[in-house]
């Protein structure tokens, strides 16, 4: 028969192992971050108190007597299985959380780096920012000089166009004389073929004269002295 010891150890352990799986099953699965932490460390210490009274059920069960010791050495390895499988499922569950921590962890640094390169990003795009702003000033400035340079041409162009139509007015006016002149010159050119004409008709009648007035004094001297 084992001993009383044993039995009591033996219950104490069941009843341990129901509370720490049912925290393993429940709260461990449900709860996060510190919570699960203190969880798990409850369960530790649940694990290393399970472990002393297995290991003095253990020392029982070596000095039963040859008919219990099988049995009560059966029993102390079942138990010693039970928390085995509870000590791989909290290793499991620290592992997790220490995977999510690191995961939490490197997300944080991601996000650090991100919103340095979108701080560089911005102060990048602050700086092509002010260059086009001052690109579009020094291009509004050209605009302007360009738009008054255009503005002087614009009135150098107007005046120089008044000048030429005061010229062309002019050129207007002298062709106009030049045309009246040409008239005057084709009438006077006219006139002096007509005069010519009259004064080489008043030569050849005065000729025709002459040649009469000689013609008559030859007979009149021919008749006075030869008659």
């Amino acid at each position: 028969m084992s001993s009383e010891k044993f039995e009591t150890l033996d219950e104490d352990v069941q009843v341990l192992f129901e509370i720490l799986q049912r925290k393993c099953s429940g709260k461990l699965e449900q709860c996060f971050g510190e919570e699960k932490k203190q969880v798990i460390a409850d369960v530790e210490r649940g694990l290393d108190e399970a472990r002393q009274a297995i290991f003095e059920m253990e020392a029982e069960a070596r000095a039963a007597p040859g008919s219990f010791r099988m049995d009560m050495i059966g029993r102390v390895r079942r138990h010693q299985d039970t928390c085995s499988k509870l000590a791989l499922l909290i290793k499991s569950s620290k592992q997790a959380e220490m995977s999510l921590a690191s995961s939490r962890g490197t997300l944080l640094e991601n996000q650090s780096t991100a919103f340095s390169q979108n701080r560089g990003i911005d102060n990048a795009l602050q700086t092509t920012v002010r260059q086009g702003t001052a690109i579009l000033e020094r291009t509004s400035q050209s605009l302007y000089r360009t738009t008054q340079v255009a503005l002087e041409s614009e009135d150098i162009g107007t005046g120089v166009i008044q000048e030429l139509s005061q010229q062309r007015e002019v050129l207007v006016r002298t062709r106009d004389r030049l045309t009246e002149t040409d008239a005057e010159l084709g009438r006077s050119r006219r006139i002096l073929k007509s005069m010519s004409r009259v004064a080489m008709t008043n030569k050849l009648v005065l000729i025709v004269i002459i040649l009469l007035e000689i013609c008559i004094l030859t007979g009149l001297v021919y008749y006075k002295f030869f008659s």
